[in-house]
């Protein structure tokens, strides 16, 4: 067996990251997911959570992303020992859907910075963990960005940078950490998980580096094929020997179950 992170390309969508689990008969595919894994939640894809903003450290979270990229604002950073990371109900990655009901879904990412400047002492957000994050959404915070941050009032914001909301606070605001504004469903708790997107059986598939009906070779990536047809999508490995290492581990396995079969 061996497990890995790799990417995955999948028809023409930008790569994202998975995580691969070979078995001595299957290949499993596996994406991130937030799950609800205690108490019934309303709605398993969406997650409305409610924080209040602190003093010192404010909401604890940056978002990037907005309508001009085709894409919901995201949460980019979350503050340690900041409201939205005790919450435990917020994640980097999650979409912004609503805030205090307003919805958001296809506001721009300034309008967005604007909504939650002016949320008040408490914010509820619903939110929904994107699986396949964009692009700008790995980039490190740029800290020369052209752009100011979202919480100096004379700037404006940039959606590839992080807007922090972490510096954004009421200076009348002398809120201390209690739990009494925390979600009102305690009893939900949510986890990111990977959870199985392919399932590739073994016996009989076969695998192949090469571009469809040419001898040019993809480099570091492969793909597994099915007896059945189904198939893994490209799957990028970060290195050459991670390709070449998952490669005889899934060639022996194939080898194996055929032999045994026999």
């Amino acid at each position: 067996t061996k497990t890995g992170v790799c990417l995955l390309q999948d028809g023409n969508q930008e790569p994202f990251k998975v995580r691969l689990h070979l078995a001595k008969d299957i290949l499993m595919i596996q994406e991130q997911d937030v799950i609800c894994v205690s108490g019934e939640p309303f709605y398993s894809g969406e997650r409305t959570v409610t924080i209040r903003r602190q003093t010192v450290g404010g909401f604890g979270l940056s978002i990037k992303g907005g309508a001009e990229h085709n894409i919901p604002v995201v949460i980019s950073k979350i503050s340690k020992e900041q409201r939205a990371e005790l919450s435990g109900l917020l994640f980097i990655g999650d979409a912004i859907l609503q805030i205090n009901g307003i919805n958001v879904r296809k506001c721009r990412h300034e309008e967005v910075v604007q909504v939650l400047r002016n949320a008040g002492e408490e914010v509820t957000l619903t939110v929904s963990f994107l699986k396949r994050a964009p692009a700008f959404l790995k980039l490190p915070l740029n800290e020369d960005c052209a752009c100011a941050p979202s919480d100096q009032s004379s700037g404006t914001s940039s959606p590839l940078c992080d807007s922090g909301l972490h510096l954004n606070y009421h200076p009348n605001n002398t809120d201390t950490l209690s739990c009494s504004s925390w979600p009102a469903s305690p009893g939900l708790r949510w986890e990111k998980r990977w959870c199985d997107l392919r399932l590739i059986p073994l016996l009989h598939s076969r695998f192949s580096q090469y571009l469809p009906g040419s001898d040019l070779c993809r480099q570091n990536a492969f793909q597994v094929i099915a007896v059945d047809g189904v198939c893994s999508g490209i799957i990028q490995c970060l290195s050459a020997e991670d390709c070449i290492d998952w490669l005889q581990a899934i060639a022996s396995n194939i080898s194996n179950l055929t032999k045994h079969n026999v």
